[in-house]
């Protein structure tokens, strides 16, 4: 566990200081970062609905806020499935162009 006072975070998008507490909050706290397979030294955490996306310096130990976005919570009545995949709906609408 991180002392919260230790994390390092680069705002790059000047994203509002509450998001950046918290996320400083969960990184104390211990938060699982998923590694980005197409990117080294970038993460994805997810808490809450919401989805950090950030780069951790390997040389510095600094992070830096890339992105932030809230995640879509699944309907109850649609089957996941059933939906189609984003690559699937993409091609779809380029036919259609």
């Amino acid at each position: 566990m991180l002392l919260k006072d230790t994390i390092r975070i680069e705002n790059a998008r000047l994203y509002p200081a509450e998001i950046v507490d918290q996320l400083r909050t969960e990184l104390s706290n211990g938060a699982v970062l998923q590694p980005n397979e197409d990117r080294r030294n970038f993460y994805d955490l997810y808490t809450d609905g919401r989805t950090y996306f950030i780069y951790v310096s390997p040389s510095s130990g600094r992070i830096t806020l890339i992105a932030i976005w809230e995640r879509k919570l699944p309907s109850a009545d649609v089957n996941s499935d059933e939906q189609v995949p984003w690559w699937r709906r993409i091609a779809t609408n380029l036919r259609s162009v």
